[in-house]
C-alpha cells in the first residue's frame, strides 16, 4: 500500500515539475520584461492552495491537467473563467508591451521544457544502462502454420524492414506505422527479409492496439535478448560476450526473448552453443558452453539481461539524439493528423492526461532510467505542442505578437478574446473526450452503461506488448 502511495505521489510530482518548468519560463521572462503578473498556477480550476505575495497569487489548482501564468498584457481579454481566477485588473490601464517582449515571454515556456529535457538526457547518459535501448531490428520469432500471416508468406526469422514504405527499426515504429497507415481494413504492406527467401513485399492484416495485444495474428514477436553485462569469470565472459550484445540465434534457431534463451541454455548443459550476436550493427558468431551452477541449480552462461522497452523514449545514447528522437515521434503524429489517409487512425491513437499518468505509473515500476526518459519525452512533446499556432497556445500568442510587430497594429482584443475562448473550449472538450476514452480503455467503465465486457480482458493483455528490462535477472 505504501509503495503504491509513493508511486502516486511521484506521478503527481513528475508531471507537476514538467508543468512548473514550462510556466516558470513564462514567469521569469515576464518579470524581466516588466509585464504585469496576476497569478502563477500549477493545475487548473479552483485552488486547493493559494498565497498572494507582492500582488501575485501563487496557487495549486484542483485539476492536474496543466498550469498557467496569468499575464493580462499578453492576454488582454483574460481567461479567468477557464483558469479559475477572479482577478478584475482593468486591462486598459496597463502600459503597452513591445510585441518582441511578448514573443520572448511566449517562447520561454517551451524553451525551458527543451532545456530541462536536455538536462534529463544528460542524466540518462550517466546512469548505469540496465536497459539496453538501441534499435536491434524487428524480427518474427514464430509463425503459426495455419494462420493468415503464414499464408501471406510471413516466416519465422523474418526481419521487418518497412511498413508501407516507411522504414522501421523497432516494434514501436512498426506498431505506429501499422496503426497510421493501415486504413479501415488494417491491411499493410510489409517489406521483410531473411537469409533463405531474401527481400519480399507482403500484404498482411494487422490489429489495432486497443483490440489485440498482438500486432499480427499467428505471428509471435522476437523481443530483443540483450546482455547488460557478463559475470566475472563466467563462460560468457571467457567466450567474449559483451554488454550491449544482442543474441539473435542459438544453433540457427531464432531467439524469441530472454525467457526462451534461458530455456535453451538450461536444456543444453555442457553442450557448446553457437550464438549469433548483433554487436555495433554487425552480426558475429560466438560459441559458448553453459556450466552447471550449484547455487542456482541450473545450467548458466553468466550474463545479466538488459532489454529494449520498445518505447519511443527508451533511447539512451547521445543527448541530442535523444531529443531528436523525441521530437521526431511527435512530428510524425502531427503529420499523420493532417494527412487524410492517416488522420482517423492517428486520432484513435491519441492519449490524454490519464494516459500520461498511466505511462508514468508503468515507468516508475520499471526503473529510474525509464522514468527519466519518459519525462524527457513529455517535456519535448509539451514544447512542440505549445508552439503550434493555435490562439490558446503559446504559438498563438507568438502569431498575435508577430502581426503586431510587422503591421504596427494590435489584433483587436475582442478578436483575441473570441479566438482564445473558442479554442480553449475546443481544447478542454478534446481533453475531456480523451480522458473518458482513456479511462474506459483502462478500467472499462462503459460496461456500467451497457458497454462491451470483453474490453477489460484486452486491456489487461496490452502490457504484454512492452518488453520490460529485468537487469536483476541473470543467466
Amino acid at each position: 500500500m505504501l509503495e503504491i502511495l509513493f508511486i502516486i505521489v511521484m506521478m503527481l510530482f513528475l508531471f507537476g515539475i514538467t508543468i512548473f518548468v514550462h510556466e516558470w519560463g513564462h514567469f521569469y521572462v515576464a518579470k524581466k520584461c516588466g509585464l504585469q503578473i496576476e497569478a502563477f498556477s500549477i493545475g487548473m480550476g479552483p485552488a486547493l492552495w493559494k498565497k498572494e505575495v507582492d500582488g501575485i497569487v501563487y496557487k495549486i489548482g484542483a485539476l492536474p491537467i496543466g498550469g498557467y501564468v496569468s499575464l493580462p498584457q499578453l492576454d488582454p481579454a483574460g481567461m479567468e473563467k477557464v483558469q479559475g481566477d477572479n482577478n478584475e485588473t482593468p486591462r486598459d490601464t496597463l502600459p503597452d508591451i513591445s510585441p518582441w517582449k511578448k514573443i520572448a515571454v511566449a517562447v520561454a515556456g517551451p524553451l525551458c521544457n527543451i532545456i530541462f529535457a536536455l538536462f534529463l538526457a544528460l542524466i540518462v547518459v550517466t546512469l548505469p544502462k540496465n536497459e539496453i535501448a538501441d534499435d536491434t531490428g524487428v524480427f518474427i520469432a514464430t509463425v503459426e502454420a495455419d494462420s493468415d500471416a503464414y499464408e501471406a508468406g510471413l516466416r519465422s526469422g523474418d526481419e521487418i524492414l518497412s511498413v508501407n514504405g516507411k522504414t522501421v527499426k523497432s516494434w514501436y515504429d512498426t506498431r505506429v506505422e501499422s496503426l497510421l497507415s493501415g486504413g479501415k481494413e488494417q491491411v499493410v504492406e510489409l517489406t521483410v527479409q531473411n537469409e533463405t527467401d531474401g527481400i519480399r513485399n507482403l500484404k498482411i492484416n494487422v490489429n489495432h492496439p486497443e483490440k489485440s495485444a498482438y500486432l499480427i495474428d499467428g505471428a509471435h514477436e522476437a523481443t530483443p535478448c540483450q546482455i547488460f553485462q557478463t559475470v566475472e569469470g563466467s563462460p560468457a565472459q571467457k567466450a567474449g560476450l559483451q554488454g550491449n550484445d544482442t543474441i539473435l540465434k542459438v544453433n540457427g534457431q531464432m531467439v524469441q526473448g530472454t525467457t526462451h534463451f534461458s530455456k535453451i541454455v538450461q536444456e543444453n548443459p555442457e553442450a557448446e552453443l553457437d550464438l549469433l550476436i548483433l554487436r555495433d550493427g554487425e552480426k558475429i558468431n560466438i560459441p559458448v558452453t553453459p556450466e552447471y551452477d550449484e547455487e542456482y541449480e541450473s545450467a548458466m552462461i553468466g550474463i545479466h539481461y538488459g532489454g529494449s522497452q520498445g518505447l519511443p523514449w527508451s533511447l539512451q545514447g547521445n543527448p541530442f539524439k535523444q531529443i531528436y528522437s523525441d521530437s521526431s515521434s511527435i512530428f510524425r503524429l502531427l503529420k499523420a493528423l493532417v494527412t487524410p489517409s492517416e488522420s482517423k487512425q492517428a486520432a484513435s491513437g491519441l492519449g490524454g492526461p490519464v494516459s500520461i499518468f498511466q505511462m508514468i505509473f508503468i515507468s516508475l515500476q520499471m526503473s529510474m532510467l525509464a522514468t527519466l526518459g519518459l519525462i524527457r519525452f513529455i517535456n519535448i512533446n509539451l514544447a512542440v505542442l505549445n508552439l503550434l499556432p493555435l490562439p490558446v497556445l503559446d504559438g498563438g500568442h507568438i502569431c498575435f505578437a508577430l502581426w503586431e510587430g510587422i503591421t504596427k497594429r494590435k489584433v483587436h482584443p475582442k478578436v483575441v478574446a473570441s479566438l482564445v475562448n473558442v479554442f480553449a473550449i475546443l481544447l478542454l472538450s478534446a481533453m475531456a473526450v480523451l480522458t473518458w476514452r482513456d479511462t474506459d480503455r483502462i478500467w472499462n467503465v462503459s460496461r456500467f452503461f451497457g458497454g462491451d465486457d470483453q474490453k477489460t480482458e484486452q486491456v489487461e493483455e496490452a502490457p504484454a506488448t512492452i518488453s520490460v528490462a529485468e537487469p536483476q535477472n541473470n543467466e
